[in-house]
């Protein structure tokens, strides 16, 4: 997705008219990543940050900082895994409210009120993230959600699949190094 022209973008708002009449109405984007505040050889713990950041402003104010805001921190000694949802809960109700009802909002500029909606449109995280968040297994057969059943290598040694070496599948059907594996494997 690019950042305003994209497909998805232009995708939602031909999908959800009454959303896109209103130029006011705020598109979100959620980014959750953990992370081992003492590394790997220090205590066991881990911090999971969740941060909102609103995509309605020039591409380049979208991910600074000072439009990145942390909406929740779960801390514990392990990863949130299946209990994730439980830490959300509160702010995706909010978020439900705030894209079914709207909430009244005072427009400086026309000086006038209106109900303002929101809607989350794209997550940023990692694998292990994305695996809690969406409920997908991030290993085995069907561990990437874009390569499905086109998983090309199965690793004889390790027993289990890789996507490391199959970047050659994304190139245009008609590139040159579309169907040369070669050059893609072993280095």
């Amino acid at each position: 997705m690019c950042h305003p022209d994209g497909k998805a973008w232009k995708h939602f708002d031909e999908t959800f008219l009454d959303f896109a009449v209103e130029p006011r109405n705020v598109r979100l984007g959620l980014c959750v990543d953990g992370f081992t505040p003492y590394g790997q050889l220090g205590k066991p713990y881990s911090c999971w940050p969740v941060i909102v950041t609103p995509y309605n402003l020039p591409p380049e104010l979208c991910m600074t900082t000072q439009y990145m805001f942390l909406t929740l921190i779960i801390l514990g000694p392990k990863n949130p895994k299946e209990k994730i949802d439980v830490y959300l809960q509160s702010l995706i109700n909010e978020l439900t409210l705030l894209w079914n009802e709207g909430v009244l909002t005072y427009d400086i500029s026309k000086k006038q009120n209106f109900i303002m909606k929101i809607a989350l449109i794209l997550t940023i995280n990692n694998f292990p993230a994305y695996g809690m968040l969406f409920g997908w297994s991030t290993s085995g057969r069907l561990a990437c959600s874009y390569c499905m059943n086109n998983s090309k290598f199965w690793l004889d040694n390790g027993r289990n699949f890789s996507w490391f070496d199959c970047h050659h599948q994304f190139l245009p059907k008609d590139h040159a190094y579309r169907r040369n594996k070669n050059s893609f494997l072993n280095n």
